[in-house]
């Protein structure tokens, strides 16, 4: 059995995200378009693939969409949680791939630009989408019911996947990774967002983040 991790951006990240420049979809610092127009660069997320609905077909997404970013000088991320979607590089696409992520819910070619217009990297990007309901949970919480919040402090799987999807909402815009997988992922990835679920929970504590 392998303990988990979570490989995500944190309610309380707010500061290092800042820190690292990464642009913070939360203060509509990301906005995606089917077309780039410099007059409304930060568009409604709200296109016919963009919602579906469990029990409907679900709608086929676009070749390719523009992902546009505020103040932004160049790319600084490897993924990045849009709603129902994630942002992610090819690279960190291929690495997910290798360690078990094999879901298949449709994908965008991302065309990465600023306000202007101007292209901000040549890396391929994707929009990838994530369909929830579709998720076969391989993790185990075994005190996932003793917190009325929905977190827990442990999460181990069985799979013989190191990177894994959660249908928890409390992780539903992150990777649940192996413990054992961390050195690899330190190697291959600058300064990535790892934690233990107990930081997790605490970092994503609405009461604290309030005070």
């Amino acid at each position: 059995m392998k303990k988990l991790l979570v490989w995500g951006y944190a309610l309380q990240s707010l500061d290092e995200l800042a820190k690292r420049k990464v642009p913070k979809v939360s203060l509509g610092e990301v906005g995606i378009s089917e077309e780039f127009n410099p007059k409304k660069t930060h568009p409604d997320f709200d296109f016919p693939w963009s919602w579906f609905v469990k029990g409907q077909e679900i709608p086929t997404m676009p070749e390719k969409v523009y992902v546009c970013l505020k103040k932004a000088r160049g790319v600084t991320f490897d993924f990045l949680p849009y709603n129902d979607f994630f942002i992610m590089s090819a690279r960190f696409l291929e690495f997910i791939k290798k360690y078990g992520f094999d879901h298949d819910f449709g994908m965008s070619k991302v065309i990465i630009v600023n306000t202007k217009g101007e292209l901000l990297t040549n890396e391929i990007y994707y929009l990838v989408r994530i369909v929830d309901w579709e998720i076969e949970d391989e993790i185990i919480y075994p005190d996932l019911g003793m917190d009325e919040e929905g977190f827990s402090l442990e999460a181990y799987t069985n799979s013989d996947k190191d990177i894994l999807l959660s249908s928890n909402y409390n992780y539903s815009r992150a990777f649940m990774v192996s413990e054992n997988l961390k050195d690899k992922i330190l190697k291959n990835f600058s300064l990535p967002f790892l934690y233990s679920l107990e930081e997790w929970k605490e970092l994503n504590n609405l009461d604290s983040f309030w005070d």
